[in-house]
């Protein structure tokens, strides 16, 4: 192979973080200088990767080295699964990327939005191109820091607190897959995508404990529960091109390292011993997978925000990726169905993930509203948006025509050959949650598009306008590629699952099952009605008690599980702090910044800030925070509440001497009223009685112009009269 197509990955990568300089330099002279620039990058990067993609549709394998980085090297290898992501990965940027230039029009910060923007587009397909585990994890906190600068990009309270959360759990997430590393490389020599499942095991290292780091690692990023926390958080506060590569894109960083990680590193053949092992992890994701994924849909059904319904939306549908990731694992090399569920998943929610938050960017642009409770009736203003969004509606739903459908079809096969050769009476209950879970799907998409477009009007809508353009340009795009994978299925499995899924050492006969899948047979549609039957019976529920339903703060897994932590972590802290010096080390005490941040969190410890050193510990004295009352004090306040009750009842006493007031000046009123109109009534009687003396009648007062009428009309009859 030449050196110069070897070195295509490193250009995909490289084109734009180096890019980024470029957007940030050239904002400086012209704003459309940048918009030229970054919309050259995205698409040069579209063209690269489509590229590399029919390179390795040749039976290519894209690989280059650099030596020396690190004292571990820095290593790129493209096969089919890499480059078909790559292209997905482009292509959701790019369409971002044109959406993205009028919704960031009118915004502050728009250079550094952009730098950034682009660097971090660079860095998430530096995650899918890396050849192996270090490679992936220097991306990964690329990718990780970049997209930091994406979330807090309003700069208040709350965005900034959710970037802390995503930051912090994003480290964690590192430093928990940097162990995995380096664990591999002291066991193996090398943290390349290899078996290594038996070499583990020989150096007397438990293997759950790496199965545990990986979770920690990729689960974060992923967003399982209960590392899901950061993603409720950060989508609703970020802009809405940044959410919709968030969770479309970001995300499937985590699930890439379960595919690559799982179906490789810790696999084995179905005889060998430690398969049994694999067997009980593979289980394991299956339960984290439907957990995952039904909680996820129960908070989305609980919440009326679209942004946050479609971020708690996200986390449920990566639990159908890593339902489907548990599936395969469980049956080795039978799992084929399962490897392609969550393959042809991810590519599905790229799409239509990303459709639905660029549409709610678009409503938030046009309305600057995204409670549910505060929109309605946008039918009639805004009719092509309401049209975009009941398409991706439609695939996220799994309607027969779209690409949901595709996935969720054949992760529901998965599930069920699973049952079929394990004959686990629990795997059949994992397949039930699977289909309520489609219903609740449909019930909070639904919830959206009901609430956003129908209904009565909760504002004035008036001055709304509809899509623009090029958002109509972009919105088309997405319905083309949703639609075309959804109407030629089997033909997108041919072209983007299979290529992937040999690549692993399934069984040919299953790989064969994967060419021949009935998408339209009457089995695989009965559990789309079922979903859509349990949508219904939601939203009717919803209709009915939905306003009554209220999830207490304390159920929330932030509160159960992290808040303790916080609280306790903080005890220690205190606990040590108070120790003798012989306890710690001089070089723990002797940060003054630390000691400062601790003095803060703690707000209980007596030691000075000025102090370098801690003061022997003393057991701590309880004061009580209630301070006594006297018997002066009470009666201070004992008068006060009788003089404010005084004045309240005089208060009253004046209003009530007002309305009598008002009630008497009203009725003499009325005594007046009718006192004149009786006179009047005795005049007219009078005068109809003495026509003559009443002047009203007296023919001298009549005017001119009653005289004319009188004669036209005596004209009229004498006509009418000659006429018969």
């Amino acid at each position: 192979m030449p050196d110069a197509i070897s070195r295509i990955p490193l250009v995909l990568v490289l084109l734009p973080m180096v890019g980024a300089l470029g957007v940030v330099g050239a904002s400086k002279f012209r704003d459309h200088w940048r918009s030229r620039m970054i919309n050259a990058i995205t698409f040069a990067t579209l063209v690269m990767a489509l590229w590399q993609f029919y390179l390795v549709q040749q039976g290519k394998v894209l690989v280059y080295v650099l030596e020396g980085f690190m004292g571990f090297g820095l290593r790129w290898r493209v096969d089919h699964v890499s480059a078909i992501f790559s292209v997905v990965v482009a292509a959701v940027w790019f369409l971002a990327t044109i959406f993205a230039r009028e919704y960031m029009a009118h915004e502050h910060s728009q250079i550094r939005f952009f730098g950034f923007w682009t660097f971090t587009f660079g860095a998430t397909l530096g995650v899918f191109v890396a050849g192996d585990l270090f490679s992936l994890f220097l991306f990964f906190e690329a990718m990780t820091f970049a997209a930091y600068v994406l979330v807090i990009h309003e700069q208040d309270r709350e965005s900034l607190r959710a970037g802390n959360i995503y930051l912090y759990m994003s480290v964690a997430g590192g430093l928990a897959l940097l162990g995995v590393i380096f664990l591999l490389q002291f066991v193996v020599g090398a943290t390349g995508f290899q078996p290594a499942l038996h070499l583990i095991v020989a150096q007397g290292i438990n293997p759950w404990l790496v199965v545990v780091m990986l979770i920690g690692g990729f689960g974060v990023k992923a967003g399982m529960i209960p590392l899901h926390i950061w993603l409720p958080k950060a989508h609703p506060v970020a802009p809405a091109p940044a959410s919709a590569v968030l969770s479309a894109i970001m995300i499937k960083t985590g699930a890439y390292g379960f595919l690559r990680v799982l179906f490789v590193v810790l696999s084995v053949p179905d005889g060998d011993p430690l398969f049994a092992f694999q067997q009980d992890f593979g289980y394991l994701f299956v339960w984290i997978g439907a957990i995952t994924m039904f909680a996820g849909a129960i908070m989305g059904i609980l919440n009326d925000s679209m942004k946050k319904v479609l971020a708690y939306s996200s986390i449920s549908q990566m639990g159908y990726i890593l339902f489907a990731v548990g599936s395969g694992v469980l049956l080795g090399s039978r799992g084929a169905f399962g490897f392609a569920g969550a393959w042809m998943h991810m590519i599905n929610h790229a799409f239509f993930k990303s459709f639905l938050f660029l549409l709610a960017g678009a409503v938030f642009l046009h309305t600057g509203e995204l409670d549910l409770n505060k929109l309605g009736g946008l039918r009639k203003q805004m009719p092509i948006a309401m049209g975009f969004f009941f398409i991706a509606a439609a695939s996220i739903t799994g309607i027969p025509g779209f690409n949901g459908y595709v996935s969720k079809i054949i992760i529901h096969e998965a599930i069920l050959e699973a049952y079929h050769l394990l004959e686990w009476p629990s795997l059949l209950w994992l397949e039930r949650i699977f289909v309520v879970t489609g219903g609740l799907t449909a019930a909070y998409i639904s919830k959206i598009w009901i609430k956003t477009f129908f209904g009565k009007a909760r504002s004035d809508w008036s001055q709304v306008k509809d899509l623009s353009a090029s958002h109509i340009r972009v919105f088309g795009t997405y319905t083309i590629i949703v639609a075309a994978i959804g109407v030629f299925a089997q033909q997108a499995v041919d072209r983007l699952v299979i290529p992937a899924a040999t690549m692993l050492p399934f069984e040919q006969g299953d790989l064969g099952h994967l060419g021949h899948i009935p998408f339209w047979g009457s089995h695989e549609l009965t559990s789309p009605v079922i979903s859509y039957a349990i949508a219904a019976a939601v939203l009717l529920l919803l209709w009915k008690f939905g306003r009554h339903i209220v999830v207490p703060r304390w159920l929330s897994v932030e509160y159960l599980v992290y808040q303790q932590l916080y609280k306790g972590s903080l005890g220690a802290i205190r606990f040590l702090i108070y120790l003798s010096e012989d306890w710690l080390p001089k070089s723990v005490l002797a940060g003054r910044k630390i000691w400062r941040r601790v003095d803060r969190a703690t707000q209980e410890t007596k030691v000075k800030i000025r102090r370098w050193k801690p003061p022997k510990w003393e057991p701590p004295r309880w004061e009580s925070p209630v301070k006594p009352i006297t018997k002066a004090d009470l009666m201070k306040k004992i008068e006060a509440t009788r003089a404010r009750e005084r004045e309240r009842v005089q208060l009253w006493r004046t209003k009530a001497g007002e309305i009598t007031k008002w009630i008497k000046k009203t009725r003499r009123d009325w005594q007046e009223k009718e006192k004149r109109f009786g006179e009047r009534i005795h005049e007219a009687v009078v005068g109809v009685a003495r026509k003559k003396s009443n002047p009203y009648w007296n023919t001298k007062n009549l005017g001119f112009d009653t005289w004319i009428v009188a004669l036209v009309i005596v004209l009229i009859l004498f006509v009418f009269l000659l006429a018969r």
